[in-house]
């Protein structure tokens, strides 16, 4: 079961990405331009936060692993890093959906092993595809 407030904390911060993918397709002038940059940034600052949440749990609880926490944080801050300074959009995107979908696989392993809280299992894979929908919207229309 997934906690109210992890449900509302989770799928929130996902609403600006779907948003933004929505947004490169309707809105008029240079407004996709915008939506796509915000979606890059935005997108790098959520998966940035989810490997501070996976290290923090991971360093809170003894019988996680804290290298097993070290390795995915480590993984979620390069991916993040990296999308903010490669030199086009569509790599970024590209980077940020792969990294969603690896932090939807890893954190739910990691919950159905002890290394995240238990409720990452079910919440981790919907939450995250959802944000890597949004981005996937954002790269088709660079590509489009």
């Amino acid at each position: 079961m997934i906690p109210r407030n992890a449900q509302v904390l989770g799928f929130g911060p996902m609403l600006p990405l779907v948003a933004a993918g929505i947004g490169a397709w309707v809105l008029p002038g240079t407004w996709p331009i915008l939506a796509v940059q915000l979606a890059i940034v935005w997108g790098a600052i959520i998966l940035a936060f989810i490997g501070g949440v996976r290290r923090g749990f991971g360093f809170a609880r003894e019988s996680a692993s804290t290298a097993v926490a070290i390795a995915a944080a480590t993984a979620y801050l390069t991916i993040a890093g990296l999308a903010l300074v490669v030199p086009r959009a569509t790599m970024a995107l590209a980077l940020l959906i792969v990294g969603y979908a690896l932090a939807a696989l890893l954190d739910r392993r990691a919950a159905l092993a002890g290394n995240a809280p238990a409720f990452f299992a079910p919440l981790r894979p919907p939450q995250l595809l959802l944000g890597a929908a949004g981005m996937a919207g954002c790269w088709a229309w660079l590509m489009g």
